[in-house]
């Protein structure tokens, strides 16, 4: 089960993820991915802080979505991973990704 928690704040939009991410899961990301084209969301944070189960697949999936969706001009911010993810992803246009511990850096790294 996902659970998603969403705040929009200062131009940010905060998806906080809660419980398992897997392939059947995900798909109720829908709503976040509606929001950023309905309201042309362009910095996104998603914070996997409360995450009890994800692998790398789905965390390339999340990268490779939302890091089309937010458009060139927008930012995406990873929060609240194991460093082995990290690690593991390997992605062109990797500048449009931040990585983060805290969600509270969001606002120094996006530089609002």
């Amino acid at each position: 089960m996902l659970k998603i928690e969403i705040e929009y704040k200062k131009g940010i939009l905060f998806v906080r993820l809660i419980g398992e991410v897997n392939k059947s899961t995900i798909k109720t990301m829908d709503i976040v991915d509606n929001m950023i084209k309905r309201a042309g969301i362009k910095y996104l944070l998603i914070n996997l802080e409360k995450v009890v189960i994800i692998n790398q697949e789905e965390i390339i999936s999340l990268i490779s979505k939302y890091k089309n969706l937010i458009g060139k001009d927008g930012k995406l911010l990873i929060c609240g991973y194991y460093d082995s993810f990290k690690l593991k992803v390997d992605m062109k246009d990797i500048d449009k990704i931040y990585w983060s511990g805290r969600e509270v850096s969001a606002f120094n790294i996006i530089n609002i």
